[in-house]
């Protein structure tokens, strides 16, 4: 996926041309066809982890991908065509996925980034299990995105009321995901829990300090992971 999109599109009413939409089943009908190192890693991230291969959910999104006419069938043989090819490539193979959550009164609202050797893509979650994907430039730096969805998130957050922000990298060489949040509050200063964690187990709690800009504290949290 080499289509130009950068770090500040966000999805909205102007959706880039590039922009692809999948549901959860269809996302786990590709994850079927094409079993890969990073397979477990994005079941895992996106919530798919205890739904097994051969689900009713992953038949359906072979039917939803025919309507698409993002597959070929030919008698027993289906095969992958177009953006389901190449994203069946990605989220398979995947190496590494972000997850930026914003937590408001009311709602919440995931995106997620991914990056592996077939490519990288940003993934937003909307309703009723719907997934926007959007591709990303090879020279897109995964920091950068990170860094602008967290002050984005935030900044809205904070003209809401107050919040969360809750942000994650993940990795198939650990177990655990790195974690920095951030708690917006509506009046007094932002808050970040992350590692080490203290006596209880528990993520660290200290103030931001006002001129500390929340984007680049998580982003220095998740880089030094590298």
């Amino acid at each position: 996926m080499t289509a130009s999109t950068t770090p500040e599109t966000v999805p909205g009413s102007d959706l880039p041309p590039a922009a692809y939409r999948m549901t959860s089943h269809e996302i786990l009908a590709l994850l079927a066809f094409e079993p890969g190192a990073g397979t477990a890693l994005t079941r895992r991230v996106l919530g798919l982890a205890e739904l097994p291969d051969d689900h009713d959910l992953v038949r359906a999104g072979v039917g939803t991908l025919n309507i698409r006419d993002t597959v070929e069938i030919n008698g027993e043989e289906v095969t992958l065509l177009a953006e389901a090819k190449v994203l069946a490539r990605i989220f398979s193979t995947s190496s590494e996925w972000f997850d930026i959550t914003r937590i408001g009164s009311q709602y919440a609202s995931p995106s997620y980034l991914v990056d592996s050797p077939a490519g990288r893509a940003a993934v937003f979650l909307r309703p009723l299990s719907e997934y926007l994907c959007l591709p990303l430039r090879d020279d897109v730096d995964l920091f950068d995105f990170v860094q602008a969805q967290v002050d984005e998130a935030v900044a809205t957050l904070g003209s809401e009321g107050g919040g969360i922000v809750t942000s994650r990298r993940y990795s198939v060489r650990t177990q655990e995901p790195v974690v920095a949040n951030i708690k917006i509050h509506e009046a007094g200063p932002h808050q970040l829990a992350s590692a080490p964690l203290d006596e209880d187990g528990q993520l660290g709690v200290r103030d931001l300090e006002p001129a500390e800009q929340p984007g680049l504290v998580v982003r220095g949290l998740l880089a030094a992971a590298s």
